[in-house]
């Protein structure tokens, strides 16, 4: 290893977790499916949950995931490692579902986030009537959700379910950071109205 290539490793404190995925990206860019495998097994569920929070519709997330991680593989030589594996694979998952979206009748779009509280996680622990009163607010928000414009729900499942900050979010959707808060802003105060008209 040259001296260069050291003092940019020392300088970038490679995290655990970090190191794990550049250790998986390098035996990928090789040809090992097994490791493509536990790059799968690490996000599937996000970008499962994030292609839901965008179109609603189990079987459309389930085809967007596939998909993602079939052109992640395509493209894994071709990856430079800028950005983290996550927010790579969110940047190709939301390309997909905009361009889905642009494809449906909206006719015929109807929002099912009824399902939601399927992959959200839940404490075993807590009483059934607590657990009831959750889902209930979880169908209601999902609901609420479904009804914002496509670009203000986006940025709703990534800074709220995903928990993503505001520069990751910019990178994966293409814009600023100061287009993202708006955005996230905008959003906030839609769904809001969005929720207490349902409660009504």
């Amino acid at each position: 290893m040259g001296i260069a290539r050291a003092a940019i490793m020392i300088q970038t404190e490679l995290t655990p977790e970090r190191a794990t995925e550049v250790t998986l990206l390098a035996r990928c860019r090789e040809g090992d499916l097994e490791a493509f495998g536990s790059v799968y097994a690490l996000h599937e569920r996000a970008v499962f949950r994030y292609a839901y929070g965008l179109l609603g519709h189990r079987e459309d997330a389930d085809d967007i995931k596939q998909e993602t991680f079939l052109r992640a593989h395509k493209a894994i030589s071709r990856f430079r490692g800028d950005s983290g594996v996550q927010t790579w694979l969110f940047r190709i998952c939301g390309n997909l579902c905009r361009d889905r979206i642009k494809s449906w009748d909206r006719r015929n779009l109807a929002y099912d986030g009824g399902d939601a509280q399927e992959w959200e996680s839940a404490d075993e622990k807590s009483d059934p009537a607590h657990l009831a009163e959750k889902a209930e607010l979880s169908a209601i928000v999902w609901r609420a959700l479904g009804g914002l414009p496509p670009v203000h729900r986006e940025v709703m499942v990534l800074h709220e379910v995903e928990e993503l900050d505001y520069a990751a979010i910019a990178e994966i959707i293409g814009c600023s950071k100061v287009s993202v808060k708006l955005r996230v802003f905008r959003a906030r105060k839609m769904l809001k109205e969005r929720v207490e008209v349902l409660l009504q």
